[in-house]
């Protein structure tokens, strides 16, 4: 079998099954997969599949600085094909890439395929690490992308067709409808019950509340749109260092029907928020939120400010809506959404459909099929 080896600084808890499912797809083609992570303290261990946690040393206090992956390099010895995160925070990956041919390793890049955020804000810093990740991406065996727009990027740069592969970002939707069909609408007439939200409209925010999020532009939209309708009410899923201004903005606004829940992760506590919303609404740095909306049918309203991550291009057609960076202009367009019956009705059933173009099965399909056909290429 060809060893295979997955760098990753950390194993979020939505990439559980993706692993679990490239290492059960990849083993009937011969291939023997291991994650490569810092040492996890996740109470899920042993995962079901290989993995091996290494300790890290943090160059920073910074989450996304720059790190060294102790024992990396000599785990790394008899492996036949790295696939290595398209980034520069683990300083091993630039080392073993230059390293790659002496030790007889092919080379594929996993990742955005283009820097979203560095684009939408520039520096000296980003300038110099993007020519880095451009010279080092050419120089590889492949490149798997997250999304199409990413594929496209480098293949307008020059890059073969076969070099660059997208693969689709997603999260583990068959899971999540699985989940949302057993709590059932007991359950959901209960959540309902619990917050007051019968008789409401239901906005819905899940993610990280740090300012580049922008919850506090939800907040003031919010405080628009009640004006018009006041029987809507807000549902924000998460937490993070700006949650205490966020819930004074609240007060200061004058808002009721705002609900904090702090932050939920598995899918039995998520799902119930997720079915009785009507709409997702995230303005700024959308990424893998708008298919855990899509996998309940929920429509995406976001904003067309810079810095979204690769995953917003799955906004097409009636699956969200996509406006001006104005909370006047949102406000506008999420009344005229909950104002029609039938215009809803139609955008649930094109968000549901985006889901089902987005099975994790069918991601790591094709995720798998990149690293056996850049497997096949002779060094």
């Amino acid at each position: 079998m060809k060893k295979i080896a997955i760098i990753q600084k950390e194993i979020p808890h939505y990439r559980v099954r993706f692993f679990e499912e490239v290492s059960a797809q990849a083993s009937t083609m011969g291939f023997d997969v291991t994650v490569y992570s810092a040492a996890t303290t996740w109470s899920e261990l042993p995962f079901k599949f290989s993995q091996r946690g290494l300790p890290i040393y943090q160059f920073t206090k910074r989450k996304n600085g720059p790190f060294w992956m102790k024992e990396l390099s000599a785990a790394l010895i008899e492996i036949d094909l790295v696939v290595a995160p398209q980034e520069l925070q683990c300083l091993n990956v630039p080392y073993l890439w230059a390293n790659r041919h002496r030790r007889r390793t092919q080379w594929v890049w996993w990742g955005h395929g283009y820097n979203f955020q560095a684009s939408a804000c520039p520096s000296v810093s980003t300038t110099i690490k993007e020519a880095i990740k451009r010279f080092m991406t050419r120089r590889a065996d492949g490149l798997i992308t997250y999304t199409a727009s990413g594929a496209d990027y480098w293949r307008r740069q020059g890059l073969p067709t076969g070099y660059v592969l997208p693969y689709y970002n997603t999260l583990d939707v068959e899971e999540l409808r699985r989940v949302e069909a057993e709590i059932g609408e007991r359950k959901i007439w209960e959540l309902r019950r619990k917050l007051a939200l019968e008789g409401k409209r239901v906005l819905l925010f899940s993610g990280r509340l740090y300012p580049e999020k922008q919850v506090d532009f939800i907040l003031r939209t919010f405080a628009i749109l009640k004006k018009s309708l006041p029987e809507v009410a807000l549902v924000i899923i998460g937490d993070g260092e700006q949650r205490g201004d966020l819930e004074q903005l609240a007060a200061e606004l004058g808002l009721s029907d705002v609900h904090f829940l702090g932050e939920l992760v598995n899918p039995e506590d998520t799902a119930g928020y997720f079915s009785l919303a009507d709409l997702l609404v995230m303005p700024a740095l959308v990424g893998l939120a708008i298919v855990h909306g899509y996998a309940f049918g929920l429509p995406l309203i976001t904003t067309n400010a810079p810095g979204h991550g690769p995953e917003v291009e799955y906004l097409t057609g009636d699956a969200g809506v996509m406006t001006k960076p104005s909370e006047l202009d949102t406000a506008s367009a999420i009344a005229s959404i909950l104002g029609s019956h039938d215009r809803l009705a139609v955008m649930k059933r094109a968000a549901m459909a985006q889901g089902d173009k987005l099975y994790l099965s069918h991601s790591v399909r094709r995720f798998v099929d990149g690293i056996r056909s850049f497997a096949d290429k002779q060094h």
